[in-house]
C-alpha cells in the first residue's frame, strides 16, 4: 500500500495575491493499493469515479512518465473543507502525482512534480507549498513555474471557517480590471516586508503589512463576518487575511494568547468554527506500507 499525506494550504497571504502560499499542518491522507478495477472510497459518491481529481492527476503523471494508468483502490481520509480557500483541490492534485511517482518508482524531483501540478491547477500558489512546505513565493515564466521557499518563524495560526463556500470563479468576478500605479507600488512594498517579517518573526511589521489593495477590498464583501474579524485582529495587532478566495480567514501570531482571545471572540460572538494550526515545515510525503 502507498500512503500519501498532503497539507492544507492558505494562498495569497493577504498581499501576495496569486503569488504567495503557506502550508499548514492540517493533513489529508490518501491510500493506494492494487485492485482489479478502479475503486474509490472515503469521498462523496459524485467524486467516486474516474473524474476524481486524484485519479486525473495520477493519469496526467502517467502520461508524463510514459506509463499506463493502473487499476487501484483509492481511499481518502480528509476533513479539509471544499471551496473554503484551504487548498482541498491542491491536496488531491499533489496526492495523485506523488502516488504515481511512488507506484512506478520513478523518482521525480519536486520541481518536476510542481510542473505537473501547475499544468493541472493552472497556477502554482497552492500546489507549491503543498509539495515543498513552509511558505512559497512563485510566478510563471513562459508557462513554467518559478518559486522560492520561504523558511518561516514559529508562527501559530488560527483558521476561521464560515459555514458557506465561495467558488473561486465567483471570487474572481468581483476583482477590478485596473489598479492605480501608486497602489501597485504600495502593494509591492508591503509584500516585500511581509515576506521578511514572515521569515524573521517581526510580528509588528507582519501585521502592518497586511493591507491589501488587489483582492481583499472586493472579496471581503462576500464574507459577512470579515469586517468584525478584521477589526478584532487590528485591536490585537494580528496579521490576518482571507485564505485563498475565501470564505476561510486566517490569523497568525507568535503569541498563542492573542490567538486564543481571537478564537473566543469568533466562537462566542460570531459562532464560527475555528481550528488551531501550525505552519507545516514539510510538504507532502509518501509512506510505503
Amino acid at each position: 500500500m502507498i500512503e500519501v499525506r498532503v497539507p492544507a494550504t492558505s494562498a495569497n497571504l493577504c498581499v501576495g495575491f496569486d503569488s504567495l502560499g503557506l502550508a499548514v499542518d492540517w493533513w489529508a491522507k490518501f491510500y493506494f493499493e492494487p485492485s482489479d478495477s478502479l475503486t474509490i472510497t472515503g469521498c462523496p459518491k459524485e467524486y467516486a469515479n474516474k473524474e476524481n481529481l486524484v485519479v486525473l492527476s495520477f493519469l496526467e503523471t502517467c502520461r508524463h512518465i510514459g506509463k499506463e494508468l493502473p487499476a487501484f483502490h483509492l481511499h481518502i481520509e480528509s476533513d479539509i473543507p471544499f471551496s473554503r480557500g484551504l487548498g482541498s483541490s491542491s491536496t488531491c492534485v499533489v496526492a495523485g502525482i506523488l502516488a504515481c511517482d511512488a507506484w512506478f518508482g520513478q523518482g521525480l524531483n519536486k520541481m518536476e512534480m510542481l510542473e505537473i501540478a501547475t499544468k493541472i491547477e493552472g497556477h502554482p500558489d497552492n500546489v507549491a507549498p503543498c509539495i515543498f512546505g513552509n511558505a512559497v513565493c512563485s510566478f510563471m515564466e513562459q508557462g513554467h513555474p518559478r518559486m522560492m521557499v520561504i523558511p518561516c518563524a514559529d508562527y501559530k495560526g488560527l483558521v476561521i471557517i464560515p459555514d458557506y463556500p465561495i467558488q473561486t470563479q465567483e471570487a474572481r468576478k468581483v476583482l477590478p480590471d485596473m489598479l492605480p500605479f501608486q497602489s501597485a507600488v504600495n502593494q509591492v512594498g508591503r509584500a516585500l516586508c511581509f515576506v521578511q517579517a514572515l521569515q524573521t518573526g517581526n510580528e509588528m511589521i507582519l501585521a502592518k503589512a497586511c493591507d491589501d489593495v488587489l483582492h481583499e477590498p472586493y472579496r471581503k464583501k462576500l464574507i459577512k463576518d470579515y469586517e468584525a474579524i478584521h477589526q478584532k485582529c487590528k485591536e490585537l495587532k494580528l496579521a490576518m487575511w482571507i485564505s485563498g478566495s475565501g470564505s476561510t480567514m486566517m490569523a497568525v501570531s507568535l503569541d498563542p494568547e492573542k490567538l486564543k482571545e481571537l478564537q473566543r471572540f469568533v466562537e462566542t460572538s460570531l459562532r464560527l468554527a475555528c481550528k488551531e494550526v501550525m505552519i507545516s515545515k514539510k510538504g507532502a510525503w509518501v509512506n510505503h506500507e
